[in-house]
C-alpha cells in the first residue's frame, strides 16, 4: 500500500509505503504528485517505508506508468527506512535518477525533512 501522508511542508509530497504494493496504489497517489507539479514545477518526495511486505506483479507496470508521467519532475527524494538492504540500492539509483536521492534511518527522520526542504 502507498498512501499520501500529511506533509510538514507544502512543497514535499510525503508518502508511506507499507504492506504489499499494487498497481492501484500508484493511481491513488497521482493527484498529490500532479498538484506538486502544477504548483512547484517539480516533485520533492519523502518516502517512509513501514511494514513493507513486497509487491504484486501488476505494481511493476503501475510503477512504470507512474514514473513515465512524473520522472522528469523529480527533484529530491528522501527515503526513511530501517531496511538496511535498501541503502545500497538507493545509492546506486542516485547515479541513474536525475533527482538527488538519499537514504535515512528511522531515527534520522527530522534530518530527512531538513534535507528534503533545503534548496
Amino acid at each position: 500500500m502507498i498512501k499520501v501522508m500529511e506533509s510538514r511542508n507544502d512543497a514535499v509530497v510525503a508518502i508511506e509505503v507499507s504492506e504489499k504494493i499494487t498497481r492501484k496504489d500508484y493511481k491513488d497517489i497521482e493527484q498529490a504528485f500532479q498538484e506538486a507539479v502544477d504548483r512547484y514545477g517539480k516533485i520533492r518526495m519523502l518516502v517512509i517505508v513501514g511494514e513493507y511486505t513486497g509487491f504484486s506483479w501488476d505494481s511493476i507496470l503501475g510503477k512504470i506508468e507512474f514514473n513515465k508521467e512524473f520522472y522528469r519532475y523529480y527533484d529530491k527524494i528522501a527515503v526513511v527506512s530501517d531496511r538496511k538492504w535498501m541503502k545500497p540500492i538507493i545509492e546506486l539509483e542516485d547515479h541513474f535518477i536525475k533527482a538527488d536521492i538519499k537514504y535515512f534511518d528511522p531515527e534520522q527522520q527530522n534530518e530527512a525533512w531538513a534535507w528534503i526542504t533545503q534548496e
